[in-house]
């Protein structure tokens, strides 16, 4: 990292901030050291928590909920590791469009899933 940076005012901020910590890492790593390459790759602390629900499955479980962002896999020894699932070269308007597109596809699928479950 360089100098550290400001925390995130936002969601989109936050996930940038993920993203460019994964692509920064040489492959895929432990969910564990997630929070730690964080806070030493931008100066201060990861605090998931202000802009996900993290819940009973913990930061694998939160982290699956933005595949778009965070792959999220386990490896040969089965423990679980992270990567990023966008280019190391994206730029921040390409993450947020993705972002975007990602949320509309979700709410295209609750619809759907709310409309089928009323039709049945």
């Amino acid at each position: 990292g360089g100098a550290p940076t400001r925390p995130p005012a936002n969601i989109e901020d936050f996930l940038w901030n993920i993203h460019t910590v994964l692509a920064a890492q040489p492959g895929p790593f432990p969910i564990d050291l997630v929070k730690d390459a964080y806070s030493k790759h931008l100066g201060h602390k990861c605090a998931i928590e202000r802009f996900l629900v993290v819940g009973e499955g913990g930061l694998a479980a939160t982290l699956k909920r933005i595949p778009h962002i965070v792959n999220v896999t386990t490896d040969g020894t089965g423990a679980t590791v992270v990567s990023a699932s966008q280019s190391a070269d994206l730029s921040k308007a390409q993450l947020i469009d993705a972002d975007s597109a990602y949320r509309r596809e979700l709410i295209k699928k609750n619809a759907l899933a709310k409309a089928k479950a009323q039709a049945a």
